[in-house]
């Protein structure tokens, strides 16, 4: 069985990775995958040389619906195949931006806010240190509620990519 709940990743992680291993050729259990993901109507998928992208359909997508990217390569005498899940990739690209601003903000805005302290006792400045602390916090705590409401939509994605390569020897490593 190539997932299992004795998984050791930390419970904060926002964007969880595996690997599988199986001795299938690399084009077989692409098109293995694709074919049976084309006659599954509740997945969406996207196939190019090496990855496959599975989805939920358009029409059931909310904000923070999950996306299985699946990376295939050969070595030696076996397939790897990589999984990354998490939220689609504007989603997380907005995330990324929101806490590199914030924090680059937060950094000279509190560099500001202390050096009119020392130089002129103005303290109404100040609320710059906490608003700093606080943005980056809130950032995280909203990307586990979306976690949270994608839950779900990503054991979907789990189990049919289980489904999908239930018949072969692919077992998980790492």
């Amino acid at each position: 069985m190539p997932f299992n709940k004795l998984d050791d990743s930390p419970a904060g992680k926002i964007r969880p990775r595996f690997k599988l291993k199986t001795s299938i050729q690399k084009e077989e259990v692409m098109d293995l995958i694709y074919q049976q993901a084309k006659n599954d109507k509740t997945i969406g998928v996207q196939k190019h040389t090496r990855v496959i992208r599975l989805a939920i359909p358009k029409q059931a997508q909310h904000t923070w619906s999950p996306v299985l990217n699946l990376s295939f390569d050969t070595e030696k005498d076996h397939t790897i195949i990589r999984g990354l899940i998490g939220p689609s990739e504007s989603v997380w690209q907005i995330i990324m931006l929101f806490y590199i601003a914030f924090s680059v903000l937060g950094f000279f805005g509190s560099v500001f806010a202390l050096v009119k302290y020392q130089l002129n006792g103005i303290t109404s400045y100040l609320f710059i240190i906490p608003l700093a602390i606080i943005m980056p916090i809130s950032i995280f705590i909203i990307s586990r509620a979306g976690k949270v409401r994608a839950h779900t939509e990503m054991l979907h994605l789990l189990r049919f990519l289980r489904k999908a390569v239930d018949g072969t020897d692919c077992v998980r490593v790492d």
